[in-house]
């Protein structure tokens, strides 16, 4: 039985009772029967919005734009407390592909995916640029960089733009000398973004537990060296563009 902020292994709350947490008190107003015994049976190969994003190549929020707009039907919508599951059979999530014709990105396309994001240029801000060529820079033999390293030469990339006087980025980038001490804090937001929108099309990973930042292996070993030449150019014109676009 789910009550917001009670006991998990509670069995006999009531509507009414008053429930304290760290000097937080909540009144239970209403009790929801779930079947987590049964819900893994029921649905563990469903996908969730998250998953059914990654599948298409598109993002959490399309997905729930199209919800909202009924361009797609959840095969299940699951009350908790205030938000809404939504789950997605994998018969529903083919037949939306098809329905929709979104292409199949598998293996065998990934190395073209990833010179068709490449060539896209969304840059919102300069992040996927010094990213992805520190990344390169310390990526070794199997694909694999070390994120301190990969980092360090983020982070440096941007003081080298202060240290010439120059402006670090778009006023809404909050990078700056201080802000760039804090390498929890810009590691945090390089995961965040940029890395994120390589990880979600699955050109990249992260292992927290190696703290490396490693290339798919399906697109490593597609990838020839000019192919990495290629990637090193246009991330250097890009830049080169991006700010002479801004006028700084």
């Amino acid at each position: 039985m789910y009550v917001p902020f009670g006991n998990i292994a509670c069995r006999n709350y009531s509507v009414g009772d008053m429930i304290e947490i760290d000097g937080f008190q909540e009144r239970v107003e209403r009790i929801v029967e779930i079947d987590v015994s049964s819900f893994e049976d029921k649905y563990g190969d469903y996908l969730s919005q998250e998953q059914l994003a990654r599948e298409y190549y598109v993002s959490t929020g399309t997905i729930t734009s199209w919800i909202k707009k009924g361009k797609i039907k959840p095969t299940v919508t699951y009350p908790f407390g205030s938000k809404q599951i939504y789950l997605f059979s994998p018969e529903d999530a083919k037949r939306i592909r098809q329905e929709l014709d979104i292409p199949e990105h598998t293996e065998e396309t990934i190395k073209q995916d990833f010179f068709d994001f490449l060539e896209e240029r969304d840059y919102s801000l300069s992040y996927k640029m010094p990213f992805l060529l520190s990344f390169l820079k310390n990526m070794n033999s199997i694909g694999d960089a070390d994120i301190e390293d990969v980092l360090s030469d983020h982070i440096a990339f941007y003081e080298e733009r202060i240290k010439r006087g120059l402006p670090v980025d778009r006023p809404s980038c909050p990078y700056n000398a201080k802000t760039l001490k804090d390498r929890k804090l810009i590691k945090a937001n390089m995961l965040t973004n940029p890395f994120e929108k390589f990880e979600r099309k699955r050109f990249l990973y992260h292992s927290k537990d190696l703290g490396v930042i490693s290339m798919n292996h399906a697109l490593f070993s597609r990838m020839e060296e000019a192919d990495f030449q290629r990637v090193q150019d246009q991330m250097a014109e890009d830049i080169k563009h991006y700010y002479q676009d801004m006028g700084i």
